[in-house]
């Protein structure tokens, strides 16, 4: 296997030049570098990842903590963190936690020993073992500490938002179904909704679901709603419960909208697939990814931010699941 001493006597230059000039920490001429380059390419040579990291103190490696992959909102969003990373030279070290905290605390071992330059942190089971990690951290959807960057959607606003769209509409006997107590963001929709609803002086019935992804739990969960029929509005937490909320009163025949609306949160790709088409509110994915991405890059680079706490604004985007 090829090294940097090969390559620096094949182009009768030092070792010390070569190292500048993979790593780009120092002046190298042209005619050097061109001389390396060549040499580079007959060799095939790779650097090693970590060796450099550790030379440079930049891996440029981002580690991002993902609750699931199979979750769209969560699958759409990596992709687009992972393509704004690339444009500025960055890979991306994924980690599927699937809301685990012995494995999110596994996967921040694996991100120490491999030197990321920064890390991604979504929804994260284990707040405490990222302080004094001395890696830069920006967390998405939940405050981890005061010193931790925090960006996230509106919430509260989104619950509110489907609250006031489901009353417009006539619906005046709601039901809403919650994501589990330990999500923060879902926690903020459940009160945005709430409070809107004391507003109007009207009573909703609220109904915890104990996974936002795995079908079989939530179809389990819709089996312990007794007289789901007698409701003329549902909002449900996310996308993919609202999905199976429309399978199960389907087989039921009952008609969506006209007997039930139903509006999800986060305008997911499967919102258009559905029929009828999901009404939804919107978190801004791609405006969510660039701001990670910035927002890390900027830590790493010994920058300070501005805002702590970003909120995105939601909005909502009406299909077919609802009247209006």
């Amino acid at each position: 296997m090829s090294n940097i001493r090969e390559i620096a006597k094949r182009a009768g230059v030092g070792i010390a030049t070569v190292s500048r000039y993979i790593n780009s920490t120092g002046y190298v001429s042209e005619e050097v570098k061109l001389k390396i380059q060549k040499e580079i390419d007959e060799l095939g040579y790779t650097p090693n990842a970590l060796a450099r990291a550790i030379f440079t103190k930049n891996s440029m490696t981002l580690g991002l903590m993902i609750p699931n992959i199979t979750n769209p909102f969560f699958n759409q969003m990596a992709t687009i963190i992972e393509e704004h990373a690339n444009r500025y030279g960055y890979t991306l070290f994924l980690c599927n936690t699937q809301d685990s905290r012995k494995k999110e605390i596994e996967y921040l071992g694996i991100l120490k020993s491999h030197r990321v330059a920064g890390i991604i942190a979504s929804r994260t089971m284990c707040k405490e073992e990222y302080v004094n990690i001395n890696i830069p951290v920006v967390s998405f959807e939940n405050h981890i500490s005061s010193d931790i960057p925090t960006i996230s959607s509106n919430n509260y606003n989104g619950g509110r938002m489907a609250f006031g769209h489901l009353y417009d509409g006539g619906c005046r006997n709601m039901l809403h179904i919650k994501g589990p107590r330990t999500f923060e963001a879902t926690e903020m929709r459940y009160k945005g909704f709430v409070d809107a609803a004391k507003e109007k002086k009207l009573s909703v019935d609220v109904v915890e679901f104990e996974s936002d992804f795995q079908v079989k739990m939530l179809e389990g969960n819709l089996n312990d709603i007794k007289n789901i029929e007698h409701y003329d509005g549902i909002f449900v937490f996310n996308d993919i419960a609202a999905a199976i909320v429309m399978k199960y009163l389907k087989e039921r025949d009952i008609k969506i909208p006209q007997d039930i609306q139903i509006i999800g949160f986060d305008n997911s790709f499967i919102c258009e697939l559905l029929h009828p088409s999901l009404t939804t509110v919107q978190q801004p994915i791609e405006e969510i990814g660039v701001l990670v991405v910035e927002s890390i890059i900027d830590l790493i680079n010994n920058e300070e931010l501005i805002i702590k706490d970003y909120l995105v604004e939601t909005r909502l985007i009406q299909r077919n699941s609802t009247l209006l």
